[in-house]
């Protein structure tokens, strides 16, 4: 059985071994690359570009702040994606040695937590591997749905003297964003006391879009209503673009420390280096080396027991500082089944937060017309940290000898930072 499992979980993981973007541009730079090619050098029905109206065009200061804002939203979007919970790297079957009996004996009746590390090691001289399989779609960023036009871009005409450059292209994003990630565990008793580990993520991130641009003629609609036309000849027009990109995560060496365990509870510490391996212009890694440090604690009477660890995680330039939180309860159901739950929390400081923001636009309608002012819709990144919670529940199962079968799913509890939907996590353990 153990055979056909691997077997099965080797065939998942070859789909996600890396392979070239399809798309020649990478991830993060997909949302800019989209909106400068199509958006800002969008054709009219005779050729000529609608608001390129010189090659400076690109180098205008409203077109550099639209395109500046795209860069910051698509790298806080690729940030969060590739920070996503891998899973616990705590043995399900953890040994102490009896001196009485001269042998090694279990030391827990529960499976051990999903995502959460508990104090008790695996063993002296015990080995563990294990693989948990994460898909992921993810739904919204800071309470903006990706694909519903929530997140709005405005580019401006370019200074011309001329009364039409009081027309405006807005551009309304739908995204389609998810990946996969296949997490191989190892962690090794190198005492009673003291365990390391390694987790090598495997990902895929996947990327379709789509720009509905309108534009906004504000000046010209009722003197010159042809003036600012798409290809089509109208006045709105869908610009999509996709990419894909697969190879390995951000590698973690993990390592823990108990200091105290007895048959009810137990204390220690742990530490995860996260190695900047993964590529994070195309949102497998984040580019930056980090460091997180966390109190282990658990307690409770046997058939259950109860979790917690917290931390801080300190980070390289280009990500954010982290304080992080786990809690939770593992309860044996059945000596061949525990049933666990958490709650994860994690704090992403001076991360920056999208929020929506209304901006006053003068404009005439005609050469001679008198000044307006409308009010146009958008998004900025603002300073601030973000706060996002994640409930999981789940199951172990222990169908023969030492091995484990995880399935889970992971809920999103509040709408801060990149939310995801209801996220199935299913893996294996071995333990020799």
């Amino acid at each position: 059985m153990l055979k056909r499992f691997a077997a099965g979980f080797a065939v998942g993981a070859a789909l996600l071994m890396p392979t070239a973007a399809a798309a020649q541009t990478s991830l993060v730079d997909l949302m800019r690359q989209t909106f400068v090619d199509s958006v800002v050098l969008a054709r009219t029905p005779g050729g000529g570009g609608v608001v390129a109206h010189t090659p400076v065009f690109l180098n205008d200061p409203t077109v550099v702040s639209a395109t500046s804002l795209i860069d910051q939203i698509s790298t806080q979007i690729g940030s969060q994606v590739s920070i996503f919970p891998l899973g616990s790297s705590s043995g399900g079957f953890t040994y102490g040695y009896d001196a009485a009996l001269g042998t090694y004996n279990r030391t827990t009746q529960t499976f051990g937590p999903a995502f959460a590390e508990r104090p008790v090691g695996i063993g002296k001289g015990k080995f563990s591997f294990g693989m948990n399989y994460v898909h992921t779609k993810y739904k919204s960023l800071d309470d903006h749905e990706l694909d519903d036009g929530s997140i709005k871009f405005n580019l401006l005409h370019q200074p011309i003297g001329s009364y039409v450059e009081g027309d405006v292209i807005q551009a309304a994003l739908d995204m389609k964003l998810t990946s996969d990630t296949a997490v191989f565990l190892f962690n090794y008793g190198v005492s009673d006391r003291l365990d390391v580990g390694v987790a090598l993520p495997i990902v895929h991130v996947a990327m379709d879009l789509t720009y509905h641009a309108t534009i906004l003629d504000f000046a010209t609609r009722v003197v010159s209503p042809t003036t600012h036309v798409f290809a089509n000849g109208g006045k709105t027009q869908d610009f999509t673009a996709s990419g894909s990109a697969s190879g390995l995560g951000d590698i973690v060496l993990r390592g823990k420390y108990s200091f105290m365990s007895t048959a009810t509870a137990g204390a220690g510490v742990g530490a995860e280096l996260r190695v900047p391996s993964g590529k994070e212009e195309d949102m497998l890694g984040t580019g930056a080396t980090q460091l997180r440090v966390f109190f282990i604690g658990a307690g409770g009477n046997g058939k259950t027991t109860g979790h917690v660890n917290a931390g801080f995680t300190a980070s390289g330039s280009g990500a954010s500082k982290q304080g992080n939180f786990v809690g939770g309860v593992e309860y044996a159901a059945t000596p061949r089944l525990t049933v666990v739950g958490d709650l994860l929390g994690r704090t992403l400081i001076d991360a920056g937060k999208v929020t929506d923001v209304t901006t006053p636009h003068p404009f005439q309608q005609g050469p001679t017309a008198p000044f307006e002012v409308t009010q146009l819709n958008s998004v900025a990144l603002r300073s601030g940290s973000v706060t996002a919670a994640l409930g999981t529940a789940g199951v172990k199962f222990n169908p023969t000898g030492n091995l484990l079968i995880s399935a889970h799913v992971l809920v999103p509890l509040n709408n801060a930072g990149l939310k995801s939907g209801v996220t199935p996590v299913v893996g294996f353990e071995y333990s020799f």
